[in-house]
């Protein structure tokens, strides 16, 4: 399907040609308002992202040739999850990872990037690329049971999906006979000789390109499964197609963040983790209302994650070409909007004990109410009362809002342009890249949707200057040691920005989002309850003496623990373990577990397995 009838098909006409997990008895999926066919399309549908031509990536084996390398074996060992060979799904790819074909000089961008691949005419192929299904969707393994919950944070490890094509892909070209069996599957069974030349250019160019990206993204900080840095990869890649001669390499993607849950997006005021944007206005495009926030926030993900976009070009206000899918994104924005929030299966993990729920409830009420709204399950239409806490009430890791906030780069095309296209501030000639993501996106948006007029973002409210105020008394961030780090923290932990801030929500389907915090610091809701040793501030307080916080533990993990709620965390039972402290007993910058503690250690264990055995039931 393309186009409009992709966008919106007849999900309410049953049609016997899908399949998904759920549907073939692979995996129990939970009732959260989709139907079969909604579900499927929401797995499948492109977005414009474009990582690999999907020949390639039908061809590639892993670095150390032992499988393919998206084949389901290597995926799932990368924490993706299957969908069956389907109508919608012909190649049997997993969740999340679509086929993004546009056979028109439409799909010719960035040639200057990649000159061969588009002489070639590649770019017109199908290519594999990723949608929002791919980073939030889960399943969750209880004794014998596996099921499936739709729109929360996956377990699956972005960079090693990344990282591991660049690496399958330079053995590829390093081994002759290795890439000549590439080739040849490649090349429908032809070695002609200047298609093998010119598949080895191709290849060559789209090495350059993931190449740069790399060096620009490294970090120390490993995100390794469950996080990924979204916020610092977009930002990168901004600062790559906006034809500027030096993109910044003083900022790194050293934040990695917890894929968020994405059920009620559409009935909050602020998205992501640090609100970076906001509701702004609902408007008609293609018959239906959409969220203008909410298209530019998708789109600057689609920008991120390996859409083509011609921004080094033109002007924002014009339209820029892209790959990006427009249209489907509204489609898919819509079908969110009807996405319960998941309810505790007690036919799987148990009964919730009223008693002990009830004692839950009231502390909750005293304790936790005033930020975080009450919103039930079926309830699609509520605001969804979401607050923006400061970095200082907070008291989370500062460095994913931080980075976004002081992130900064050459502009190059973007040079001069205003911010939103039409109006805003003008982009200097070296400035933040906040401000040329949110260029990139309008002019993705004004280049595939006539529809969207220029005027309808006059509404957006421009964004203010920081106000500077006075820290507390107190080491910042005690345990970090001194650079260039712990001078960015200073910087903005004496900012009042709605930026320099962590968004509060409702908890309504808590229980399947481990694990916790805006970066993935806490494993379970029980242990969020407990207080933790690291501090944004350093006060005179002596330490708790009670249970804290864990600070190493397994991540990646499905199987589920029912009484802490949350993934077991047995390091020995886990690909990959979660370390605040570096070796040196010092605190990882960007891996604190500080935050969300409001008189944590004044609870008895009791009362937090009675908020806990509460949260279940939201």
């Amino acid at each position: 399907m393309s186009g409009l009838a992709a966008a919106f098909p007849a999900w309410s006409q049953p049609v016997s040609e899908f399949e998904t997990a759920c549907t073939s008895g692979e995996v129990t999926c939970l009732t959260q308002g989709w139907n079969e066919e909604q579900r499927s399309w929401w797995y499948t549908t492109t977005q414009g992202s474009r990582l690999l031509p999907l020949s390639w990536a039908l061809a590639l084996k892993t670095a150390d040739g032992s499988t393919a390398m998206y084949g389901s074996a290597n995926l799932e060992g990368l924490g993706y999850l299957t969908n069956p060979v389907s109508r919608d799904n012909p190649y049997g790819l997993p969740v999340g990872f679509v086929v993004d074909h546009e056979d028109s000089r439409r799909a010719d961008l960035m040639c200057d990037r990649f000159p061969e691949i588009c002489q070639s005419r590649t770019m017109r192929e199908p290519w594999v690329g990723l949608n929002c299904s791919a980073c939030h969707t889960t399943e969750i393994t209880f004794q014998d049971t596996r099921f499936r919950v739709d729109g929360a944070p996956t377990l699956a490890n972005f960079d090693g999906l990344v990282n591991g094509t660049e690496d399958a892909l330079r053995a590829t070209l390093a081994d002759g006979q290795r890439y000549r069996l590439f080739a040849k599957q490649v090349l429908g069974g032809s070695l002609d000789p200047d298609k093998v030349a010119s598949l080895e250019l191709q290849i060559i160019e789209q090495l350059a390109w993931m190449e740069e990206l790399r060096l620009l993204n490294h970090s120390n900080v490993a995100a390794g499964p469950a996080r990924l840095d979204a916020q610092g990869h977009i930002l990168t890649k901004v600062s790559m197609i906006n034809g500027a001669q030096s993109p910044s390499a003083e900022f790194s993607s050293d934040a990695p963040a917890s894929y968020p849950f994405i059920w009620n997006t559409h009935q909050q005021e602020k998205l992501q983790w640090n609100g970076i944007v906001g509701a702004i206005l609902n408007v008609p495009i293609f018959g239906r209302t959409t969220d203008i926030g909410a298209l530019i926030r998708n789109v600057s993900e689609v920008i991120g994650v390996f859409a083509h976009v011609e921004a080094n070009r033109g002007w924002a206000a014009l339209g820029y070409d892209s790959s990006v899918r427009v249209t489907e994104m509204v489609g898919l924005e819509r079908l969110l909007a009807q996405l319960r929030s998941p309810e505790w299966p007690q036919d799987i993990l148990g009964p919730i004990n009223p008693t002990l729920a009830a004692e839950g409830r009231q502390l909750f009420e005293e304790n936790c109410r005033a930020c975080h709204a009450h919103l039930a399950s079926s309830d699609l239409a509520t605001p969804a009362g979401d607050q923006m806490v400061n970095l200082l009430k907070s008291g989370t890791d500062v460095f994913l809002a931080c980075n976004t906030f002081l992130r900064t780069t050459d502009a190059g095309n973007m040079s001069g342009q205003w911010t939103f296209g039409v109006f805003g501030d003008r982009i200097g000639e070296f400035d933040l890249t906040r401000k040329m993501l949110v260029n990139a996106a309008v002019g993705s948006i004004f280049g595939k949707a006539s529809e969207l007029l220029v005027a309808l973002f006059s509404d957006i409210e421009p964004s203010r200057e920081a106000v500077a105020m006075a820290l507390p008394a107190g080491e910042i961030l005690p345990g970090v040691p001194e650079g260039v780090r712990k001078d960015r923290a200073r910087e903005c932990l004496s900012a009042d920005d709605p930026l320099l801030a962590y968004k509060s929500r409702p908890l309504n389907g808590i229980w399947a989002t481990a694990p916790y915090l805006h970066n993935g610091s806490v494993p379970t809701l029980y242990d969020l309850l407990l207080p933790p040793k690291a501090r944004n501030i350093a006060t005179a307080d002596p330490e708790p003496t009670g249970p804290t916080r864990p600070e190493s533990f397994g991540v990646g993990s499905r199987e589920f623990d029912t009484r802490n709620v949350g993934f077991m965390t047995d390091t020995a039972q886990s690909p990959w373990v979660y370390n605040v402290r570096d070796e040196d007993g010092n605190i990882i910058a960007g891996n604190s577990n500080a935050g969300h503690d409001y008189g944590n250690a004044s609870f008895t264990d009791e009362q937090r397995l009675a908020i806990v055995e509460y949260l279940k039931g939201l």
